[in-house]
């Protein structure tokens, strides 16, 4: 199981890096997701407790399906700092004119925590 969970980790890592390589039309967002601003101070305190969440959590879910939702976050996490260790910020390709412009990184983060969020509501209406 571990060796599927990395795998699935290291497949999003590597094809929002390839992405961010290929595209030509890129935007350096030095902000959050979807461009929204936060101070440095506070993004750094915010980053380290949310991943330590995370990990936590990682640990203590019994639930397959949850370790795969966080590594879907973890790895658009982790893609995200490649690009603001490399760069100074974070390089973003999907522009769909309507919405701010994202990557791949941001989707997995999204859809992850979409889905984890799902699957505990789940678990707590299969209560009753």
């Amino acid at each position: 199981m571990k060796t599927k969970l990395l795998l699935i980790f290291a497949i999003l890592v590597a094809a929002d890096q390839i992405a961010k390589n290929n595209f030509a039309n890129t935007f350096c967002n030095k902000n959050l997701a979807w461009s929204v601003s936060v101070p440095a101070g506070i993004f750094c305190f915010a980053w380290t407790a949310i991943v330590a969440a995370l990990i936590y959590m990682l640990f203590k879910t019994e639930k397959y399906y949850q370790k795969i939702f966080l590594a879907m976050i973890f790895s658009g996490a982790i893609s995200n700092l490649i690009d603001r260790l490399r760069f100074g910020c974070v390089v973003d390709y999907i522009d769909l004119k309507f919405w701010p412009v994202f990557n791949l990184g941001d989707v997995s983060i999204t859809l992850g925590i979409l889905l984890l969020v799902l699957s505990f509501a789940k678990i707590k209406n299969t209560k009753y």
